[in-house]
């Protein structure tokens, strides 16, 4: 999945001035909640462009990837807050295949060498038997949705700490 894409939004300086004198419960209430306003348009982009697998093949029902987008709101080292959106537990592992493209194989396991002088090869006891060729939807949504995103989030902290500032917190 997509790793590292982050969206800084400059140029809101009132806001940044009205966050910085609320309280610290306050300011990250308003940013979780703009986060999450934002990321639920990601969702929805991305549910939109999952691929559904009609043919029954595989151990996951059909519509599963669309139906495991999930957000998680973490807090780095820095105490930055973020939302990360991307599949959940039960399809990471397959939207992964899917986004990127994977080898077919049977009869057991097989991992190709990266490096050294066996790049290249594989090990293990399976069989490649072909490829399949990579269906990118995380990426597409995120492109096509990263300005609306953004601004989505600008405005909703816009009116989320103007509110806060109003109540005095």
């Amino acid at each position: 999945m997509p790793d590292g894409i982050s969206i800084d939004i400059k140029g809101l300086s009132e806001t940044k001035a009205m966050l910085e004198n609320l309280s610290t419960k306050a300011a990250d209430a308003a940013i979780r909640t703009a986060l999450r306003a934002g990321a639920a348009i990601e969702v929805a982009a991305i549910e939109e462009r999952a691929p559904v697998n009609e043919t029954g093949g595989g151990t996951l029902p059909p519509g599963a990837l669309a139906n495991d987008i999930s957000v998680t709101m973490t807090r780095s080292d820095q105490g930055n807050i973020a939302a990360i959106v991307g599949p959940g537990k039960l399809t990471r592992h397959a939207a992964n295949w899917v986004e990127y493209g994977h080898r077919m194989v049977t009869g057991g396991r097989s991992t190709v060498i990266k490096s050294g002088r066996n790049a290249g090869k594989t090990k293990g006891p399976g069989s490649a038997v072909g490829d399949v060729d990579p269906h990118p939807f995380i990426r597409p949504a995120f492109e096509a949705t990263a300005e609306q995103v953004a601004q989505t989030i600008a405005d909703t902290l816009a009116e989320e700490v103007t509110a806060a500032a109003k109540k005095g917190k």
